[in-house]
């Protein structure tokens, strides 16, 4: 009994306090950062890093096309299969 009283307490501060704690929160992280100056421009005086080198001359990230195999001639196709269906209101 006094288990389900407890947790009814709980449930009731957590569903009561919860909002008003978590508004609070957010307010004071937000005004920290804006105090700070990472709010809006956190990323702004840090360098871009520089693509990585992989060994064989190309950058990280680049990509290479050895060979594009030709295209065979479409002239022939008929517009492929069709399946018949019938509609059901």
């Amino acid at each position: 009994m006094k288990f389900i009283f407890i947790t009814i307490l709980v449930i009731l501060f957590l569903r009561l306090a919860a909002p008003f704690l978590f508004r609070w929160l957010l307010a004071f992280f937000v005004k920290k950062s804006l105090r700070n100056g990472t709010f809006f421009y956190s990323n702004m005086n840090q360098p871009r890093p520089e693509p990585q080198s992989n060994g064989n001359g190309r950058r990280k990230g680049d990509v290479k096309i050895d060979y594009v195999p030709e295209q065979p001639d479409r002239k022939d196709f008929n517009g492929g299969q069709y399946v018949d269906y019938e509609e059901i209101k």
